[in-house]
């Protein structure tokens, strides 16, 4: 990630935390309804609309401190088993690597690359691919 698309998202994360500030209901609420990250084909790189469902997890966590989520990357099925765990795994560190930029303590992440073992749907479509082109993050 370019270090002037980190500084706009803290800038942005900063803005909206001083403006209406998180409370703990309210970090508790975003937790408990995490996101879905989806990907291009053969991409890790992180859309605007996700960073901007990435900086209200970042300020959650900051705010609740002692949670913890998984970040979990997933593949569509085409490719060889190796390299598509291995995009995984650069699809989940992209989503850690934004997240611990925005401040969070990496004690409270840990990434894991599934590959094309745990497809969201099944199906030879692109509309298939989309949807397991993706990092699950999940609460622990």
């Amino acid at each position: 990630m370019e270090q002037g698309a980190e500084d706009i998202a803290e800038e942005n994360l900063d803005d909206a935390m001083a403006g209406a500030g998180v409370t703990a209901q309210q970090a508790q609420a975003i937790l408990n309804n995490l996101t879905t990250v989806y990907f291009d084909y053969d991409e890790s790189t992180l859309s605007a609309q996700e960073t901007a469902e990435l900086q209200k997890i970042a300020a959650a966590l900051k705010v609740l401190n002692t949670a913890s989520i998984s970040i979990e990357g997933h593949c569509d099925d085409r490719g060889s088993n190796e390299y598509n765990l291995a995009l995984g795994d650069r699809r989940a560190r992209s989503v850690y690597e934004y997240l611990t930029n925005l401040g969070v303590d990496p004690s409270q992440l840990d990434t894991t690359s599934y590959g094309e073992e745990r497809p969201a749907v099944s199906g030879m479509s692109e509309s298939a691919w989309a949807k397991n082109r993706r990092a699950e993050l999940v609460k622990k």
